[in-house]
């Protein structure tokens, strides 16, 4: 058989509306568009479906034992098509999402609360151990659907970098420091203090080296560190002070560490959501990214309220 999908339409249109200019006006058809529509289908049946007059047109008894047949066929595939995308479309599944520890532990949480309540059909795996390099080579090897890093952009051939926000260099200074009372501190004060630093192949470091460097500046470092947990904790401590994101200072600490402007330079690197280049990614995965990049603007706009109020 040969009976399409327009075929079934123009017999239901027809027979619902009991007349061919309606249903043609309704499918948007010429009146002998469907007229062939509905000869081709009854050829292909060989019965005859309507009878035609002057001045109205009825179905057969053949036609009316079709009709509720095919009206229910239609009603069939149009819900099973709609169910179909809606499966398609909802966030569900599985989810990797690869990100630092700093991160983890400052704006994650607000994120995850927010996209869990909204989409609690999805597994959320979190790579939260990993180095701005190491996020990278998790999505590009496919280990991870998102990552959020800070990123060198020169060497993302393979991935899609999204900005969320601007990640300024501060100094976290411990309570009763004597940078502490300062509104912010140039770079030319860490000189004369002891430094909580990070390994030479830390990305952060290679910044903090790379500053002071075209700066002139040399740095006193107490000790080096692969944690920024670790290096608040040392600062709260009193062991020295450290060279910090930004978005550290979103953390809680009980013994209220001071996050200073670092200035003359700023030093900005940009905190961005990555993703593979030429994957398309599954619904989880922009669910996913809408929640975040809605959370960030938010977060920015807050800490703008607050600086205003300083």
């Amino acid at each position: 058989m040969n009976i399409t999908l327009r075929h079934l339409r123009a017999f239901v249109a027809v027979a619902q509306l009991g007349g061919f200019s309606a249903a043609a006006e309704r499918l948007h058809l010429t009146q002998s568009a469907l007229s062939m529509l509905i000869r081709a289908l009854e050829e292909d049946m060989e019965l005859r479906l309507f009878e035609r007059t002057t001045r109205q047109v009825q179905l057969t008894d053949a036609g009316r034992d079709f009709f509720p047949l095919a009206e229910r066929l239609l009603v069939d595939l149009h819900q099973a098509v709609a169910f179909t995308c809606t499966r398609a479309k909802r966030a569900m599944g599985r989810l990797t999402v690869a990100m630092t520890p700093t991160f983890a532990s400052t704006l994650l949480p607000g994120i995850l609360v927010s996209f869990q309540a909204m989409h609690p059909d999805v597994q959320l795996v979190l790579r939260d151990d990993a180095t701005p390099a190491g996020i990278q080579r998790l999505v590009q090897d496919g280990q991870a659907d998102l990552g959020i890093a800070p990123v060198d952009r020169s060497r993302l051939e393979l991935l899609v970098a999204e900005d969320l926000m601007a990640d300024d260099l501060l100094v976290a200074v411990p309570p009763g420091h004597a940078l502490a009372s300062q509104p912010r501190v140039r770079w030319a004060d860490l000189g004369s203090h002891p430094m909580i630093a990070f390994t030479p192949d830390n990305a952060l470091q290679m910044l903090v080296n790379g500053t002071s460097d075209a700066l002139g500046l040399s740095l006193q470092k107490q000790c080096e560190v692969s944690s920024i947990a670790t290096a608040v904790a040392l600062v709260q401590a009193g062991a020295g002070i450290s060279v910090l994101p930004s978005y550290t200072g979103l953390a809680r600490h009980p013994s209220q560490v001071a996050f200073l402007p670092l200035v003359e330079p700023v030093v900005r690197r940009e905190l961005c959501m990555l993703s593979l280049r030429d994957r398309v990614l599954p619904p989880a995965a922009l669910a996913f990214a809408q929640v975040l990049q809605e959370h960030m603007k938010s977060t920015l706009i807050k800490r703008k309220r607050r600086g205003k109020s300083r």
